[in-house]
C-alpha cells in the first residue's frame, strides 16, 4: 500500500511539474503606465481623428467592438474617455486578447510581439511583414520608459 501511494504521489508530482511548465510559464509583464504615456501622454481626453482612437490607451472602435463581443458587454465609444473604462479595455486587449491571438496563430507570446500587435496590428506578425517605423519607435519609447 505504501509503495502504491509513493508511486501515485510521484506520478502526481510529475504531472504537476509538466503542467506548470506549460500553463504557468513566466508571464509577460506589460507596463500599462508606459503604454498610456506613449499612446496619449496620459491624456484621458486624447482623440485620434484618423483612427478614431480614444482616451488614455487610444482604444479604436474595432478593439472596443471585439471587447464588447467577447464580454457580451456594451461599453460605448464615449465611455472610452473615462480612465477606468479605457484601462479595462486596454488591459484586456494587451494581456488577454493579444496573447490569445498570438497562440492561435502559432506565434510566441513575447513583450515585443504584444507591443507590435497593440501598435501596428497582429497582421504584421502573422504575415511576417516588416514592422512600420512608427512601431519600431514605439518599442524604443517603451524600453526607454521602463528601464
Amino acid at each position: 500500500m505504501i509503495q502504491f501511494m509513493r508511486r501515485t504521489l510521484a506520478v502526481f508530482v510529475i504531472l504537476i511539474l509538466a503542467f506548470s511548465t506549460t500553463v504557468f510559464s513566466e508571464e509577460v509583464a506589460v507596463n500599462m503606465t508606459a503604454i498610456a504615456t506613449i499612446e496619449s501622454s496620459n491624456n484621458t481626453e486624447a482623440y485620434n481623428e484618423r483612427s478614431q482612437a480614444r482616451g488614455l490607451y487610444q482604444i479604436t472602435p474595432i478593439c472596443l467592438a471585439d471587447y464588447n463581443q467577447y464580454h457580451k458587454d456594451k461599453i460605448h465609444l464615449n465611455q472610452l474617455f473615462i480612465r477606468e473604462y479605457n484601462l479595462e479595455v486596454a488591459n484586456w486587449y494587451m494581456n488577454k486578447r493579444i496573447p490569445q491571438l498570438l497562440i492561435h496563430y502559432g506565434l510566441t507570446d513575447t513583450l515585443n510581439n504584444r507591443l507590435i500587435a497593440y501598435n501596428a496590428g497582429i497582421s504584421y506578425l502573422i504575415k511576417n511583414k516588416t514592422i512600420p517605423t512608427e512601431t519600431s519607435n514605439y518599442i524604443k519609447k517603451y524600453n526607454r520608459l521602463t528601464k
